[in-house]
């Protein structure tokens, strides 16, 4: 193992990390913390909050800032690695960079100054960031998610595309999902308008996710101002789970969630929760009395929550009264 790791190692030249972000060392001491149990982005941005790098902590355990069970248990998981786990996640390491070297990605992590302060400072600051495309988008602070159902209809579709040009246009970054119907429609926007995109993917980004918006994937590869990012490794598949944190972290990186419109059990009221949950402010369109907009309803009546109801008509002025909210509260 540790000859296949040595060899594999040999493959990333030096100007390779500097285009990737980050070295085998680096990346080896996050991916040791990672696997730890119960050292999650939390702890990480503790780790940060002190001072402390992940290398320097695996290096000398006892520079840990936790004190009491916590900090024990923590100490004594990592201290039980052995070699032949630390050279396994090693090879994991490196191959993420050669990955990340293929397709011209960034592995963006706090120290680096690409890593967006707004996310930092959320509840979900996840130690790395997979990039391709613009990393300065990351950090315009003005973001808005615009989100809603993969089979969004008339009027909704309209209103949805309507309202991400509308922000574009006042300089916000469209944030959503890549997936199909309403968050291709809110990027397409984006990109027909001259704006700014991102697009938060629920597995690596070696390939388009949902397979069917591959034109979209490339047209955005090739626009200066969009990115995908994920928080999941090149090769990782999307899953239930990731989809979930791929919500979450749509609602961190934007200002304020338009829902445009979802059913109650749609994925779209993953990213209300999380919105709630991060006190970011919401708005939805009206329902209209079906189930394909009875999640617009329960959002409409969601209780201590920051919500606003927007009708179905193009009212550009009650848009822009919320959109500046936004712009006020970042």
């Amino acid at each position: 193992m540790a000859n296949d790791v040595a060899d594999a190692e040999r493959q990333v030249p030096e100007a390779a990390v500097a285009a990737v972000g980050i070295s085998v060392d680096d990346l080896t001491a996050l991916y040791r913390l990672e696997s730890i149990r119960g050292f999650g982005p939390q702890k990480f941005k503790q780790l940060a909050v002190a001072g402390v790098s992940c290398t320097e902590v695996v290096a000398d355990p006892a520079r840990l800032p936790f004190r009491g069970r916590i900090g024990q248990s923590i100490d004594a998981q990592l201290r039980a690695q052995t070699d032949a786990d630390v050279a396994t996640i090693r090879g994991r390491a490196v191959r993420q960079i050669l990955a990340a070297m293929r397709h011209e990605a960034r592995i963006v992590t706090y120290p680096s100054g690409s890593y967006p302060q707004h996310l930092f400072e959320s509840n979900n600051a996840v130690p790395a960031l997979f990039v391709r495309g613009n990393t300065d988008v990351l950090g315009i602070h003005t973001a808005v998610a615009c989100v809603g159902s993969r089979q969004i209809r008339p009027p909704y579709d309209e209103l949805h595309s309507e309202f991400a040009r509308r922000a574009s246009g006042q300089g916000f970054v469209i944030v959503s999902g890549f997936a199909l119907g309403a968050d291709s429609i809110g990027h397409r926007a984006a990109l027909e308008s001259g704006g700014a995109t991102i697009c938060v993917m629920p597995g690596g980004l070696d390939r388009p996710f949902p397979p069917e918006n591959r034109q979209l994937w490339d047209d955005l590869l090739r626009y200066p101002n969009a990115c995908f990012v994920s928080e999941f490794a090149f090769g990782l598949r999307a899953a239930a789970l990731t989809l979930r944190k791929r919500n979450k972290l749509i609602a961190a990186f934007s200002s304020g969630v338009l829902v445009s419109q979802t059913a109650r059990s749609g994925g779209a009221m993953n990213a209300v929760r999380f919105a709630v949950e991060q006190r970011k402010p919401i708005s939805t369109f009206a329902p209209d009395s079906s189930g394909a907009t009875d999640g617009n309803e329960a959002v409409a009546n969601l209780e201590g929550a920051d919500i606003t109801v927007f009708n179905l008509e193009k009212n550009r002025a009650e848009w822009d009264s919320w959109i500046a909210r936004l712009s006020s509260s970042t």
